[in-house]
């Protein structure tokens, strides 16, 4: 699915995941996908959240998008990624002109057949890297053009499998991922997959495992060298890491999918209310209930 030059050739949209009958892939032009909005039940400007994975190429525009409660600075060049199950909105001031693409995870399951999935790690598992590119290196933005130009020529005239739509994409997020990680260009292979293989983790875990040391061992390393290893990547301690990865669920739980504190808590293993509202406080400066109440007093959310 692809909108070409003809908005009429954007595909119905209920901001779900692209359909695995679809390549598990959607490449939308902005303009197109804004003016089929009044079709569905779905307002961009205002927070959701996603259950595929996003990215969006900024040709014309300037402004802030919303992800994850935080907002990020982008203006014309810029390249915005939107992680599986994160919230996000676009800026209701800008009109940015553009594409965006949706990945469904059976599109990298699918693509692990043919091509390493490694190659996707950049994109959707780093919590180091900024969500958003600012602005990309002449090369690069050319390149990434040319690659996306033949990512929706693929898909438009797919044939029997979706070999070349995988193998074009790789490329892409491969150029993406390695100028998100550019400031990881001082490690060795071996530390970023290892600091990779710990995120996973995290992603994982997280809902019983708070602890630095229980990643250590899953990880069959010790405290130390997992903490230096956090510390080198993205300058955070691995319970930083940790921490950050629950107060994000327990904001998205708290104000997207409108539980109680005290729901959010039995779900995020905290049997201590108590010690919930602690924990959330000295890592946000509010408590749980402050927190959902100041979100509730902005613009509502759909």
């Amino acid at each position: 699915m692809t909108c070409m030059n003809n908005c009429d050739s954007i595909p119905n949209i209920h901001y779900r995941a692209p359909s695995k009958l679809n390549s598990g892939i959607e490449v939308m032009d902005l303009e197109c996908f804004r003016a089929r909005l009044n079709r569905y039940d779905f307002d961009p400007c205002q927070p959701h959240r996603v259950n595929y994975f996003c990215f969006l190429f900024i040709t014309k525009g300037q402004g802030q998008h919303l992800i994850d409660f935080k907002h990020y600075p982008y203006q014309s060049g810029s390249v915005i990624f939107v992680n599986r199950n994160q919230v996000h909105a676009f800026d209701p001031e800008d009109l940015p002109q553009g594409t965006m693409v949706n990945i469904s995870t059976d599109f990298f399951s699918d693509s692990a057949a043919n091509i390493r999935t490694s190659y996707f790690a950049p994109f959707h598992q780093s919590m180091a890297s900024s969500p958003v590119l600012t602005t990309l290196p002449e090369d690069l933005n050319e390149s990434c053009n040319v690659l996306l130009s033949e990512v929706k020529k693929a898909i438009y005239e797919r044939a029997d499998d979706d070999v070349v739509v995988q193998l074009l994409l790789s490329s892409l997020l491969i150029k993406l991922g390695r100028q998100r990680k550019s400031h990881l260009s001082h490690l060795s292979e071996h530390q970023k997959e290892r600091f990779d293989l710990f995120i996973s983790l995290v992603e994982q875990h997280f809902f019983e495992a708070r602890e630095a040391l229980q990643y250590a061992e899953l990880m069959h390393t010790s405290y130390k060298n997992l903490n230096q290893l956090c510390k080198s990547c993205c300058g955070r301690t691995t319970k930083q890491l940790i921490d950050f990865r629950i107060t994000l669920e327990i904001k998205r739980k708290l104000v997207m999918d409108g539980l109680s504190i005290q729901q959010t808590a039995d779900d995020l293993g905290f049997e201590d209310i108590t010690h919930f509202n602690k924990y959330f406080k000295r890592l946000t400066g509010d408590t749980p209930a402050a927190f959902k109440r100041k979100k509730s007093a902005e613009e509502p959310v759909k």
